[in-house]
């Protein structure tokens, strides 16, 4: 339920400037547009473009109430400023100046589903749905059937919508256009749906479908694809822009901000199923999307693929760090790396001299990475990106271990291996057991260490305390616990004890919760459909 700029969820009436959501579109399925916004329909909510900024952003007023529902068609009508919604169970209406959605039956009107509607318009008096052949008139206002005879006379006038599934989705002709940078247009020919198009293709053999047309009211050209990239061209230009306007990747399980201004966001395949999935190389090959860099100031995405060098053997990355322009990949086929400035690619592998090649976690000190690998810890030198060999005694002693997780403060190298969990004095580079423990994650709190080994471990001063019998993933904030079972999310005061389930119906667009950060005043949530941020300071006070 919407009001004047206010979502109803489960727990709070939000502000929508404190949700800002950032999910896989996937195929681009509709575009409207009002005076001031387009509106482009996805797979995965809707996002609005300012045509006066020509800034993109998720729509959260008009993507969380259908989060759950695919969008097949979104139409605003041009002669009353109603907005019309239809997924693949329902129809939704409401005036623009409205908060409720209303839902239209379909009784008595011969449609019986929404999955027949192959379009919606609007003529001056009535809406307009199309099915095949059959164009069946509606009252505007309430959504009930209207008198053919009565309606009849307006049939001509109708405007349509514009929609994968419609008019606007068949017959698509860029025949007098190109495109910038390194992409080609092919000739026009029939998809297996049977619709009429193009495929958008690089030097790397990524593919594109076309889905969907729109000319907006300036005369640009709109062409939606299957990929979640749009192409854009001016009224008077035959050069069409393609660019991306969200995440690439549906699942996101981790994140990294570097020094750049850059956000990477990145999926390990093997952390979140116990796959490896290497990459097919050949001319046949599918290239995947396996990463992608946000610049937030210019709400700009790049994405990058496994075809782009011979050496990206997996579309999985299980750690990220960077370090100047180079960013560095944990991977489960070595250490690989990036020059952001020169989009050069290296690798680091057992042949370079890794103990294994299945790195799980990295942190940096004193001009060196030491890596987490499943056979110990290994150490890597900035300066030139070699691998020192193994010297300190508290590292060969962990040899041939898996090491799942580190952490460093100022003094210790925190070691949670298949063993137990470590501590590493940095100048004395003594080794010391602090828990028999396997935890697969730690983390360092103001007065302890947090572990996870499937419940929720805090060690204190050469003590254990089970703070939760059930964990997939938490943090600590401040007083605040959020912790999450993969399917649920829960916070939790830790000294009044209240709690609050959050979900879908406030924000988070993925049912399954594969991490959370937090700061001050934003939590973070990475999810299977997406990472959502959250400004929950508003609503939590300590």
């Amino acid at each position: 339920m919407l009001a004047a700029g206010i979502l109803y969820g489960q727990n709070f009436r939000y502000d929508p400037e404190d949700w800002y959501i950032i999910t896989y579109p996937g195929k681009i399925t509709a575009f409207t547009e009002d005076n001031f916004t387009m509106f482009i329909a996805t797979e995965n909510g809707i996002y609005s473009f300012d045509k006066v900024s020509e800034d993109i952003r998720y729509n959260y007023d008009l993507s969380v109430p259908f989060q759950t529902r695919e969008i097949r068609h979104f139409f605003i009508d041009p002669y009353r400023d109603y907005y019309w919604i239809i997924t693949d169970d329902e129809i939704s209406y409401k005036a623009a100046v409205s908060y409720q959605w209303r839902e239209m039956s379909l009784q008595n009107t011969g449609i019986f589903t929404p999955y027949e509607i192959d379009d919606i318009g609007a003529s001056p008096e009535y809406i307009w749905l199309r099915t095949g052949e059959d164009k069946i008139p509606f009252h505007p206002y309430n959504a009930l059937p209207a008198s053919w005879k009565e309606a009849e006379g307006e049939k001509g006038q109708i405007q349509w919508g514009n929609s994968y599934f419609g008019y606007s989705g068949d017959r698509i002709d860029l025949f007098w256009y190109s495109l910038e940078e390194d992409w080609d247009i092919s000739l026009g020919q029939i998809f297996p749906n049977g619709k009429m198009g193009h495929i958008i293709s690089n030097k790397d053999g990524v593919e594109l479908f076309t889905t969907v047309s729109f000319e907006d009211r300036e005369g640009n050209v709109w062409i939606g694809t299957d990929g979640g990239y749009i192409l854009k061209g001016g009224k008077y230009s035959s050069r069409l822009q393609l660019f991306s306007f969200a995440a690439g990747l549906p699942h996101i399980t981790l994140t990294h901000v570097d020094n750049l201004g850059n956000t990477w966001f990145a999926d390990s395949e093997f952390k979140r199923l116990g796959e490896i999935n290497p990459v097919e190389k050949g001319a046949f090959s599918v290239p995947s999307l396996f990463l992608s860099r946000w610049v937030e100031s210019e709400n700009h995405w790049t994405h990058y693929y496994t075809s782009e060098s011979d050496i990206i053997k997996s579309r999985g990355i299980n750690a990220m760090h960077s370090v100047g322009s180079d960013l560095y990949l944990g991977t489960m086929y070595g250490l690989l790396m990036l020059d952001i400035f020169e989009e050069e690619w290296s690798l680091i592998s057992t042949v370079s001299g890794l103990s294994d090649e299945a790195v799980w976690d990295m942190v940096e000190w004193d001009e060196s990475l030491y890596l987490a690998t499943a056979r110990g810890i290994n150490e890597i030198s900035i300066k030139d990106n070699s691998v020192i060999p193994i010297e300190n005694a508290g590292h060969a002693s962990l040899a041939n271990q898996n090491i799942y997780d580190l952490e460093i403060d100022s003094t210790n190298l925190y070691i949670a291996a298949e063993s137990g969990l470590y501590k590493m004095d940095w100048e004395e580079e003594a080794l010391s057991l602090l828990s028999n423990r396997v935890f697969k994650t730690i983390s360092l709190e103001k007065e302890g260490i947090s572990g996870n080994d499937g419940q929720l471990i805090l060690l204190k001063e050469e003590s254990e305390h089970i703070y939760l019998h059930q964990t997939t993933t938490y943090t600590f904030c401040d007083n605040f616990l959020w912790n999450s079972l993969g399917s649920s999310l829960t916070l939790t005061d830790t000294i009044t004890h209240q709690s609050w389930e959050y979900g879908e119906k406030d924000g988070i667009p993925g049912k399954t919760v594969y991490d959370i950060q937090c700061d001050d005043s934003w939590v973070q949530f990475l999810t299977s459909n997406g990472i959502t941020y959250y400004n929950w300071r508003k609503y939590h006070e300590n």
